[in-house]
């Protein structure tokens, strides 16, 4: 199969349509019905209801930065996404020798880069930061990867990279750790995936109606959320990205392991405006996903990034992905600000309607 070994079948996962949802991005233009794969009862009508009132808005609107735009070239203005990094690790023969490691890599990274782009028709090395420690030097080698997540890409490009280094070092070098289990760990001061932003401005009769609840309420929802829990080791700045990512990287033949790294950093933000409107944004700083290699060629999964118009699209997916999770905060901060958020999740999430809800509650 190419995604899985010893295959002895397949494990279903329930797939729900959510939306519509209007985007105004870069590339996801228009309205969209969006699959997302979920055993969570509530979890599919509760971002539909966010999508919906997102729509009634008149849309959010998507910024997905690039660190290239057509007709640029060796500009100094970097966005920290848009890029993937994979860190190896060379051993030096003395750590003495550190010094003269580094300047020879100064030196020779014409070479080096050439060696890891010879690997592959689309990852492109950019950028290589040292990490000294000892006899120890880790590389970390930060790629463009065209429309792949690129992990496999990158690990190629590093071991040739790292053969090179061995090869021509002239001794300096003796070994080499081509991963050091980074890849799916958060490191903050690391470029990963795609980097993207969406917000909504939501009209505060809309909030009353449809949300039963206020922008001033929902922010200060938001704040005991992030505050309180920061106190607890929470770092991940957002209500519940991670519902939309999950959903989302399963229906659309991502790796749910990158969930992980994808909503590690990830914040949302509710600002009251002075009319009683609210602006609410969601920023994903690593969002890790392809649209080609890996779980993409699964057929369900194919369908569901044909319903998006993703097949070749990486970015558009990623700005599909952070609208679906700006969706998500708005609906579940309006259910617990109205306080109906434990009512909806007995009722939904245990598959009950109606009178029958009140008597099993």
């Amino acid at each position: 199969m190419g995604t899985c070994e010893n295959y002895v079948g397949t494990v279903g996962v329930p797939v729900g349509l959510a939306g519509p949802l209007a985007i105004h991005g870069s590339r996801a233009q228009g309205e969209f019905v969006v699959p997302m794969a979920t055993t969570e009862g509530a979890l599919v009508a509760s971002f539909s209801r966010g999508m919906s009132i997102i729509t009634e808005s008149g849309g959010c609107h998507v910024l997905s930065p690039g660190n290239v735009l057509p007709g640029e070239t060796g500009q100094p203005y970097r966005v920290l996404g848009d890029a993937l990094t994979k860190i190896s690790a060379v051993v030096l023969r003395d750590a003495a020798e550190a010094g003269r490691f580094d300047g020879w890599l100064r030196e020779h990274l014409p070479q080096i880069v050439a060696a890891a782009n010879a690997t592959s028709r689309f990852a492109r090395l950019l950028e290589v930061s040292p990490l000294f420690h000892g006899d120890l030097v880790g590389l970390a080698f930060t790629y463009s990867t065209d429309q792949a997540m690129g992990l496999n890409m990158a690990t190629k490009a590093n071991e040739a990279a790292c053969r090179y280094i061995l090869a021509h070092s002239g001794g300096l070098a003796i070994d080499y750790f081509n991963t050091l289990g980074g890849d799916k760990r958060f490191v903050p001061d690391q470029a990963k995936g795609r980097y993207v932003s969406a917000s909504v401005r939501i009209p505060a009769q809309l909030l009353q109606q449809r949300l039963r609840t206020t922008a001033h309420r929902m922010r200060r929802f938001l704040g005991a959320c992030n505050i309180l829990l920061a106190q607890r080791g929470a770092t991940a700045p957002n209500i519940h990205i991670a519902n939309a990512l999950t959903a989302m990287f399963i229906a659309c033949g991502q790796d749910p392991a990158f969930v992980t790294v994808s909503f590690k950093n990830a914040s949302t933000m509710f600002e009251p405006q002075s009319n009683g409107d609210l602006l609410a944004s969601v920023t994903l700083p690593n969002l890790l996903l392809g649209t080609v290699g890996g779980g993409v060629k699964l057929p369900g999964q194919q369908e569901c990034l044909r319903m998006l118009g993703c097949e070749d699209d990486v970015i558009k997916l990623a700005e599909i992905i952070a609208a679906v999770a700006l969706a998500g905060e708005v609906s579940v901060a309006g259910a617990v600000t109205a306080g109906e958020f434990t009512h909806a999740h007995t009722v939904l999430g245990r598959g009950l309607h109606g009178d029958n809800a009140e008597r099993k509650a």
